[in-house]
């Protein structure tokens, strides 16, 4: 897994499932847009409280 490192070149931090839902953050930027559909089901408690995803690839959107 990559939590707890950062983006290759960036200083965006790659989070875990529980500082996600303990930080709720309003959204959540998704670059892996291919395992979108993995990542909402798996997020459902964060989508439950009204947490949303921007997917800027290949169409961007938030979802």
């Amino acid at each position: 897994h990559k939590q707890g490192k950062h983006m290759p070149g960036q200083k965006i931090p790659i989070r875990s499932t529980e500082a996600l839902l303990e930080a709720q953050p309003d959204y959540v930027l998704v670059l892996a847009w291919n395992f979108l559909d993995e990542i909402m089901e798996q997020q459902a408690e964060y989508r439950a409280r009204g947490g949303k995803f921007i997917v800027p690839v290949p169409n961007p959107r938030i979802v």
